[in-house]
C-alpha cells in the first residue's frame, strides 16, 4: 500500500525535473548556435578573430617589427658588433621588413585580413629571417643528432686506472 505515495513523489519530482530542463535544453540549442554563428578564434589565448579588420592586423605586425627591431639592436650592442657590421645588419633587417610591409599592404587592399591571407604574410615572413640568417652568415648551429650523424651511436669506453 505504501507504494502508491512513492510512485506520486517520483512523478512530482520527474514533473519538475521536465519543468526545469525545458528551458536549460532550449538555452543549451541557442548557446551552440551562437557559437556556430560566431567567428571562429585563432589558437592560443590572445589569438585574433579572421575575418579581422587590416588596420588592427597592420598594427600588429608593425609593432611585432619594432620589437623585432629592438631585439636585434640589443643583441649587437651587448655582442659588441663592429658600426660597419651594424648598419650591414640593420640595412638587411630594413629589407626584410619592407618585404613583410609589402605582403601586408597586398592582403589588405580590400581592408579585411582572412586567415589565408594572414598565413602567407607570416610564410613571407618566415622565409625573409631565413634568407636574412644565410646572408648574414647567422644560420643556426647543427643539432646534436646532425653533429653525430643519423643512427650511429656513441660508444662508451670504460676507462681503465
Amino acid at each position: 500500500m505504501n507504494k502508491l505515495p512513492r510512485i506520486a513523489s517520483t512523478l512530482a519530482a520527474l514533473a519538475a525535473l521536465t519543468a526545469i530542463a525545458a528551458p536549460a535544453a532550449a538555452a543549451a540549442e541557442e548557446t551552440a548556435a551562437a557559437a556556430a554563428e560566431a567567428p571562429r578564434q585563432g589558437r592560443g589565448k590572445g589569438a585574433a578573430p579572421f575575418p579581422q579588420d587590416a588596420a588592427g592586423f597592420s598594427k600588429r605586425v608593425d609593432e611585432k617589427s619594432a620589437k623585432l627591431r629592438a631585439r636585434v639592436e640589443a643583441k649587437m650592442q651587448k655582442g659588441g658588433v663592429p658600426e660597419a657590421r651594424r648598419a650591414e645588419v640593420r640595412k638587411a633587417l630594413d629589407e626584410v621588413q619592407a618585404k613583410v610591409r609589402a605582403a601586408v599592404d597586398a592582403a589588405a587592399r580590400d581592408g579585411v585580413i582572412t586567415q589565408a591571407e594572414a598565413k602567407r604574410v607570416r610564410k613571407v615572413a618566415r622565409e625573409a629571417r631565413k634568407a636574412i640568417g644565410k646572408q648574414l652568415g647567422l644560420e643556426q648551429k647543427p643539432t646534436k643528432k646532425q653533429k653525430r650523424g643519423k643512427g650511429t651511436k656513441r660508444i662508451l669506453v670504460p676507462e681503465t686506472v
